[in-house]
């Protein structure tokens, strides 16, 4: 049976059924493609994770004197000094990097 559009065509009911289903498969494929944008932004921020990570040892490589200076000092000072200035310092250098974040954005 042939079936009559609202502007006057008449359509083979297969032809129907078949622009039906390209529309469902159009709307299921911008479904996926939000969700593969979202799970490429979540592997975008591990690659940027593990390229700070990969500038922080090319860092140490470069400045293996002051990597041993820090060394030295924290064998020279008593374990419990060393403690306290490491969280001290940890606590400093994750003010910066929000400071760093909020003011000057990449």
């Amino acid at each position: 049976m042939w079936h009559v559009c609202a502007d006057g065509w008449v359509m083979n009911p297969r032809l129907l059924e078949l622009r039906e289903q390209r529309g469902a498969l159009l709307a299921r494929c911008a479904i996926q493609r939000g969700a593969m944008a979202e799970h490429g932004q979540a592997v975008a921020e591990l690659c940027e994770k593990l390229d700070q990570v990969r500038s922080g040892t090319r860092w140490v490589k470069r400045n293996p004197g002051v990597v041993g200076a820090l060394v030295a000092g924290l064998v020279i000072l008593k374990p419990s000094r060393a403690w306290r200035w490491g969280k001290r310092g940890l606590l400093l250098w994750q003010g910066w990097r929000s400071l760093r974040q909020r003011f000057f954005p990449a």
